[in-house]
């Protein structure tokens, strides 16, 4: 240890260290909190304690992520990233219309983000009741995403509210058509919504705050009811991998970087051979890569995605976290965020 440094520069280099090293936030709440209690008020330490907490303390203390991310907003107003953690606590507590205020802020400085784009539409449509306000926030997403599963459901689902049942149906349908079945049983339900006349809600659109369980708001998969696999279920980790993160903003480097962990001889190994359990390693691989790249996503959100359970997920996580130890230096590096 350098004991030249200043305590509280130590202390987040080692936060940052075990944040690569670790995959787990439970290991450096701690470390976290003593850095925050040390740093000076708006010092780069302190701000960046405030910043991992608020994202690491979201998933079951959303009221204490939000005052951290309030601490984070007192210095850098312009911080995107903490007014969308901000929102999404919100959208936890039920407080939708700070949750759509604060996500307008988000996209104020960050207008191209489509995660935000959707998020605030989906609030829009399903927690207030607005969906013609929504469209245009939606239509935004969907177009930057090339027409991901998750968000057409949001789309066709806002526009059927509206009216533009037309429209509404052209959405479905081209959704229904591609090749990923992720939300297939969301598109389903939207479909024979939609040839219904969309006069009462589907059944797989939720009509209540999100839970603890399922904190995205945007999502329609329980993640604390994992649907079980059907007979004859792809098992292929890479095939349950490209069918998870298709519903995950991440770039072609990081899904490959996913793809390449999936690969390595010491987490192929072990794999399990049910598939439900190897769904849960997808999941924990996935999150991996999000967690070391601090993409604003949680493990609720991440585990929906692929259809387990948040403690599903984190048992994995830690299993795999034993297993990069064992691994080669290249495979480490894989989930090691590019400097």
């Amino acid at each position: 240890m350098d004991r030249s440094l200043p305590e509280t520069k130590r202390l987040r280099r080692d936060v940052e260290w075990a944040l690569q090293r670790a995959l787990d936030p439970g290991t450096v709440l701690p470390m976290l909190h003593r850095l925050s209690r040390l740093a000076d008020v708006g010092s780069d330490e302190g701000v960046y304690a405030q910043r991992r907490l608020a994202e690491l303390l979201a998933d079951h203390h959303p009221w204490r992520a939000a005052l951290c991310a309030r601490r984070v907003l007192s210095v850098q107003p312009r911080d995107d990233g903490a007014w969308a953690i901000l929102a999404m606590c919100h959208a936890l507590l039920g407080n939708h219309r700070c949750a759509v205020a604060a996500y307008r802020r988000a996209l104020d400085l960050s207008p191209e983000n489509a995660a935000y784009a959707h998020n605030l539409g989906h609030l829009l449509d399903i927690a207030l009741g607005r969906p013609a306000d929504a469209l245009s926030w939606l239509r935004s997403a969907y177009a930057r995403t090339h027409g991901r599963t998750d968000v057409a459901v949001s789309l066709a689902h806002a526009l059927g509210r509206a009216g533009a049942l037309a429209e509404a149906t052209k959405v479905s349908r081209r959704a229904l058509r591609a090749a990923d079945t992720s939300c297939l049983r969301e598109h389903v339900a939207i479909a024979e919504w939609l040839a219904a006349g969309a006069q009462a809600e589907p059944k797989l659109s939720p009509r209540r705050p999100p839970s603890r369980a399922a904190r995205a708001p945007w999502k329609r998969v329980d993640a604390a009811r994992p649907a079980p696999p059907e007979p004859g279920d792809v098992v292929d980790l890479d095939s349950l991998l490209k069918k998870g993160l298709v519903n995950l903003p991440l770039d072609a480097k990081q899904r490959e970087r996913a793809r390449g962990l999936a690969r390595d001889p010491a987490v192929e190994s072990t794999l399990p051979s049910d598939a439900a359990t190897r769904a849960s390693v997808a999941a924990a691989i996935a999150y991996a890569i999000v967690f070391v790249d601090r993409v604003p996503l949680t493990q609720a959100e991440v585990a929906a995605s692929f259809r387990v359970s948040v403690h599903a997920l984190r048992g994995q996580l830690k299993a795999l976290r034993a297993r990069i130890e064992l691994s080669t230096s290249q495979a480490c590096a894989a989930v090691v965020r590019p400097r």
